[in-house]
């Protein structure tokens, strides 16, 4: 436990390989001592050290904060207040996951990671206050011609959330998500962008 050196290797590195198929072997150990470094060997990233992650990534940006904080929410997914290794690797693969040329299964963990950054409050859908606050951050983040075309982020978020909520209701459901994710491939990439490394 703690040791910087030690790499994954045997039954546990072929477990993590098959969990992230668009990685290939050197990749994951690569990785693996990336997360050792930011770790400080302790095999797990508290949150306040995945947003100085994140913040160092974005330039110091204070919009990748929030962004961050959701990131890492969906990336614990025991709930446990912080990111082990195999947690990590699995979140990163799929926000490097293109929705394009993945299979079934892929494109599905991808809109579920997705839209658990969304779903801030972990309550199974998204409302337009979370939809709002998400795309507020990430055109913080984009580039000045962004896809919000010189409108607000505000608005952007309303027209997206108009569309995606099919039903009208006020909340959008992970199968509404999807739904629109499947019309327009993009949607995911556009509003999660990934830090420049």
């Amino acid at each position: 436990m703690g040791n910087r050196t030690a790499k994954p290797k045997g039954r546990y590195l072929n477990e993590l390989i098959k969990k992230v198929p668009n990685m290939n072997f050197e990749e994951v150990l690569n990785t693996y001592e990336e997360f050792q470094a930011q770790s400080r060997g302790s095999g797990r990233l508290k949150q306040k050290d995945f947003i100085e992650v994140y913040k160092r990534a974005f330039q110091g940006n204070k919009g990748a904060t929030a962004l961050a904080e959701s990131i890492f929410q969906s990336f614990d997914t025991d709930n446990s207040g912080y990111i082990d290794f195999e947690e990590f690797l699995v979140g990163l693969s799929l926000t490097e996951a293109s929705l394009g040329g993945s299979d079934r299964e892929t494109k599905l963990k991808k809109l579920k990671w997705a839209f658990n950054v969304y779903d801030k409050d972990r309550s199974g859908t998204i409302d337009k206050h979370e939809m709002r606050s998400i795309v507020r951050v990430v055109a913080e983040l984009a580039p000045e011609d962004s896809f919000l075309r010189n409108g607000s982020a505000e608005d952007f978020a309303d027209r997206l959330f108009n569309q995606v909520d099919a039903n009208g209701d006020g909340d959008i459901t992970f199968e509404e998500f999807r739904r629109a994710a499947e019309i327009n491939e993009t949607l995911i990439d556009l509003l999660l962008p990934a830090p420049a490394v």
